[in-house]
C-alpha cells in the first residue's frame, strides 16, 4: 500500500512551485530576506539563518503586526512541527508540543533565559504577551548539547532587544469586554540600548467567571564604551488574574459551573549581562533570576475551601568564551543553576525550600568551509557534561551538517537529550520519588530549504525521535516513576513568498505518528498546518489566517476519565489594517466562521470576536 506521508510530501512539494513564481521589486518586499535574519538560538554564536544548519523558524515584529497578535502562543500555531492546546478562553493554562514530544520537553528562553517551571516543569504560554517583541526563533530538535535539561525536542527564544529607536503603541477593543493597551519605545545608539514596554490587558471571557486581566512590563539597558566591551540589565514583570469558570462536581461525573474559582500570580525574570573582548577572544558573563509565584483559591470547592500559593525562584549563571581558531569558531563554557521551589494550601504546606542544583560545562565548534564559489559545508558539533545533585551526570551531544549550494541547503543533524526530573517529581508529599533518574531521547533529522527571490523560502524535515526513561505516574506504585517510553516520526514543511507585487503568502504542515505504550500520544494530531494569506495595496493591507488542527486523542474530564478522540477544526482570522505614516487603523476579526471546538476536552474555546483598534509609530 502506498505510504501516507510519501503522497503527502509529494503534494508539499508541487505545492512549493506554487511559491516559486518570479519576485517583484524588491524594494517592495513586506519583510527582510531571509539571508538578513541573524539567529542566536540554533548556535552559541549569532549567524545567518541562510547558512545554519538547523530546524529554524523566525517570526519577525512585523509578522506580529500584520496578524495583529496579543499573544506568542497565537502566532506559534503557524510554525512547522508546533501544536498548541489552550484549555479554554484567554488566560488559560497553554500547552506546547514540538514535533510530538511532551509539553515538558521544549526550553523557553526570554533574551537568552530560561524560563521553564522548575516545579513540575514545561511553561505555561497562557499569558506570554507580544508587547515589546521584537523576533520568535524557534529551533527544533534536541539542543542538550548547548541548552542542558529541558531542550529535548526544540527551543523557543523571544528576544526584546530592538534594532532601532522609535516609539509605537497600540489600544485594541473587541467584543466580550476586551481592551487591550500597549506601549513600547527604544533608543539605540552607537553607546547603548534603552527600551521598555508595558500593556495592559481586560477580557471578560465568554462565561460567568471566565475573566482575564494582565499587566506586562520589559526594560531592557544596554551600554558599551566601545564595541569591545558591554553591560546590561534587562526585566520583565507579568501579573495575571483571571477565572476558572468551571470544575467538577463531587461525584467527579459532570462538569459545573465554578462562580468562586480564582487564579493569580507574578513571573518576574531579571538578567545582567556583561561582554568583553580581548584580542581574538571575545568573553560573556551572565547572571539571571528568574521567580514566579501562583496562587488559587476556590470557596465553593465541593470538598470545601481550597486555596494554595506556589513559589518558585531560579538563579542561573554562565560564563562563556569564543575565539576563531584554524579547525573553527570553538565556543566553550560553563552554567551554574540553582532552584528552589516552596508550596503550600491550606491543609498545610507541601514543599518548603525544596531545591535542585545543576552545574555544567559545554563546549562547540562551528566550522565554516568553502568547496567551490557556490558551495559550501556548515559543520557544527558539540556537547555538554551537566552534574545534578538530585540524579547524577548526564552527557548530551549534539551534530549537525548542512551543504548549501547556491540557494538551495540539504542539512541533517543527530542529537541526545534530557530532561531532569522537577522539584515536584522528586519531593511532592507521598506521589515524588527522590529515585527518579532523567528522562532521556535521541533524535535524528534531514532537511532541505530552499530560498526564492529576495524573501520567499521553503523548508521540508523529516525526523525520527525515540523518548525512554519517561517521568510517569504508576498507580501501582502511587509514586512517579520512570517507565514511559514513546516514539515520534513525521514531516514538517513550509514556505513563505511574495506571490506578485501586492499578494504575499505562506503556509505550514505537520504530519506526526506518535506511539507511546502502544496508543497515539494526546492532543498530538497527525494532522495540522496553516495558511497565510496577504494583499497590499496602496493604503489598505488586508491578510487571512486559516489553522487546522486534526483529529486527536485527548482523555475526557469526567469519570471514568477515559480515552476520546477530538474531533478536527479549522479557525479562521482576518485582519483589515490602513497603514498611515503615523497612524494605523484596524479591523481584526477572531474565529471568522464562529467554529465551536475544544483544544482540550472540557473546555470550549472562544467564538466570534470582532476587535477594532488604532496602532501608531514614531521613528
Amino acid at each position: 500500500m502506498f505510504d501516507r506521508s510519501i503522497l503527502i510530501a509529494l503534494i508539499l512539494l508541487i505545492t512549493t512551485s506554487l511559491f516559486a513564481q518570479p519576485q517583484s521589486d524588491p524594494a517592495n518586499a513586506p519583510r527582510p530576506s531571509a539571508s538578513d535574519e541573524i539567529i542566536v538560538t540554533a548556535s552559541a554564536l549569532p549567524e545567518s539563518r541562510e547558512r545554519t544548519p538547523a530546524a529554524i523558524s523566525v517570526i519577525t515584529r512585523e509578522e506580529i503586526d500584520e496578524r495583529a497578535a496579543r499573544d506568542v502562543a497565537d502566532v506559534l500555531r503557524e510554525v512547522p512541527g508546533i501544536t498548541i492546546s489552550r484549555s479554554g478562553s484567554a488566560g488559560k493554562a497553554t500547552s506546547l508540543f514540538s514535533r510530538g514530544a511532551n509539553s515538558t520537553h521544549t526550553l523557553v528562553l526570554w533574551n537568552g533565559i530560561a524560563m521553564n517551571n522548575p516545579y513540575f516543569a514545561g511553561y505555561d504560554w497562557g499569558r506570554f504577551s507580544t508587547a515589546g517583541v521584537e523576533q520568535i526563533e524557534v529551533v527544533r530538535g534536541p539542543y542538550s548539547a548547548l541548552y542542558g535539561s529541558d531542550a529535548v525536542a526544540g527551543v523557543v527564544n523571544i528576544i526584546t532587544t530592538p534594532v532601532k529607536s522609535g516609539l509605537s503603541g497600540s489600544f485594541l477593543r473587541g467584543g466580550h469586554g476586551l481592551r487591550n493597551a500597549a506601549v513600547d519605545g527604544s533608543v539605540v545608539s552607537g553607546n547603548g540600548i534603552l527600551s521598555g514596554s508595558y500593556e495592559r490587558r481586560t477580557d471578560d471571557g465568554w462565561s460567568a467567571n471566565d475573566d482575564f486581566s494582565q499587566d506586562s512590563a520589559m526594560l531592557d539597558a544596554r551600554w558599551g564604551a566601545s564595541p569591545r566591551f558591554s553591560i546590561g540589565l534587562a526585566g520583565r514583570y507579568t501579573k495575571y488574574d483571571l477565572g476558572v469558570p468551571t470544575n467538577l462536581n463531587a461525584e467527579g461525573t459532570l462538569l459545573v459551573p465554578s462562580l468562586q474559582r480564582r487564579q493569580s500570580g507574578t513571573e518576574r525574570q531579571i538578567a545582567i549581562p556583561l561582554t568583553r573582548t580581548i584580542g581574538p577572544v571575545a568573553f560573556e558573563l551572565a547572571g539571571s533570576e528568574s521567580r514566579r509565584s501562583d496562587d488559587f483559591s476556590d470557596p465553593e470547592d465541593p470538598f470545601g475551601s481550597t486555596s494554595s500559593t506556589t513559589d518558585s525562584v531560579t538563579r542561573h549563571a554562565r560564563f562563556s568564551l569564543h575565539s576563531a581558531t584554524p579547525i573553527g569558531t570553538l565556543v566553550g563554557g560553563a552554567e551554574y543553576e540553582r532552584a528552589v521551589v516552596d508550596d503550600s494550601s491550606n491543609f498545610g504546606p507541601n514543599l518548603s525550600r525544596a531545591r535542585r542544583t545543576d552545574r555544567s560545562l559545554f563546549v562547540e565548534d562551528r566550522i565554516s568551509h568553502s568547496l567551490r564559489d557556490d558551495l559550501s559545508l556548515e559543520i557544527s558539533g558539540g556537547g555538554r557534561y551537566d552534574d545534578f545533585d538530585t540524579f547524577g551526570h548526564q552527557i548530551s551531544p549534539r551534530a549537525a551538517i548542512a551543504l548549501l549550494a547556491g540557494r538551495n541547503k540539504l542539512r541533517a543533524a543527530y542529537g541526545q537529550a534530557f530532561r531532569a526530573p522537577s522539584i515536584g517529581e522528586l519531593y511532592f508529599p507521598f506521589l515524588g520519588n527522590r529515585n527518579l533518574q532523567a528522562e532521556h531521547s535521541r533524535s535524528a533529522e534531514i532537511g532541505y530549504d530552499r530560498k526564492f527571490g529576495q524573501t520567499g523560502t521553503f523548508s521540508l524535515t523529516l525526523f525520527d525521535s525515540h523518548y525512554r526513561d519517561l517521568i510517569v505516574f504508576d498507580n501501582a506504585a502511587s509514586s512517579f516513576q520512570n517507565i514511559g517510553h514513546a516514539t515520534s516520526r513525521g514531516l514538517e514543511a513550509g514556505a513563505r513568498a511574495r506571490l506578485t507585487q501586492a499578494a504575499y503568502a505562506g503556509f505550514s504542515y505537520t504530519y506526526l505518528r506518535t506511539s507511546g505504550d502502544g496508543e497515539r500520544l494526546l492532543r498530538r494530531p497527525p494532522h495540522s498546518g496553516s495558511l497565510f494569506i496577504g494583499y497590499r495595496s496602496g493604503s489598505q493591507d488586508l491578510n487571512v489566517t486559516l489553522v487546522h488542527t486534526g483529529i486527536r486523542d485527548d482523555v475526557s474530564p469526567v469519570v471514568p476519565f477515559g480515552r476520546v478522540s477530538d474531533r478536527a477544526y479549522t479557525t479562521i482570522d482576518a485582519t483589515l489594517r490602513f497603514p498611515g505614516k503615523s497612524v494605523t487603523p484596524l479591523v481584526r476579526l477572531e474565529n471568522a466562521a464562529g467554529v465551536r471546538y475544544q483544544e482540550v476536552r472540557g473546555f470550549a474555546s472562544p467564538g466570534r470576536r470582532l476587535i477594532m483598534g488604532l496602532e501608531f509609530k514614531l521613528q
